[in-house]
């Protein structure tokens, strides 16, 4: 069967509970439960904090509401150059990886070129550098650990991250 006929009726479901603004915990709800079975994973929701229980172990999500911010988690390496004046938008931690998306109104190429110069200093090995006119990719490696960054241009002419950090493999 094809895979958009088959979760069509899950889509009907969140589209309909969604629309009552007066219902958000039965909106939660039936989105866990939609995710559950188009997925087969378990999810449990807990406002902005989401875990999906795996055979591979939890992967713990946590977003902010619109315009809001996350605090990193203590374990998010203090070594990894964030750029200054950003917000968390939301964390992903899964078995010793986490991936973090952020923004700041800093342009572009100066969190380019901050991230590449801090990173370097800090001890990290570039191990690629790309810069494209709306985006940009660097990957740095240290001590069996890896950083890898995608940048890109926000409309507000700021810059939107997303940084993954763990260890290599």
């Amino acid at each position: 069967m094809n895979n958009s006929i088959r979760y069509l009726p899950c889509l009907l479901v969140i589209a309909s509970v969604m629309a009552l603004p007066a219902c958000k915990k039965a909106a939660e709800k039936a989105t866990e439960a939609a995710i559950e079975h188009a997925t087969g994973v378990k999810m449990d929701k807990d406002g902005n904090k989401m875990t999906i229980k795996t055979e591979k172990g939890d992967v713990n999500v946590t977003a902010a509401d619109a315009g809001g911010n996350v605090t990193l988690p203590a374990s998010f390496p203090a070594d990894i150059i964030l750029p200054s004046n950003h917000k968390v938008a939301s964390v992903v931690d899964m078995a010793g990886m986490q991936m973090v998306n952020l923004s700041t109104t800093q342009a572009l190429n100066t969190v380019y070129a901050d991230t590449d110069k801090g990173m370097q200093a800090g001890g990290w090995k570039r191990d690629v550098a790309m810069q494209t006119g709306d985006g940009a990719t660097l990957a740095f490696s240290k001590d069996k650990r890896q950083a890898f960054y995608q940048l890109g241009k926000a409309d507000d002419g700021g810059t939107q991250l997303a940084i993954r950090t763990g260890t290599a493999e």
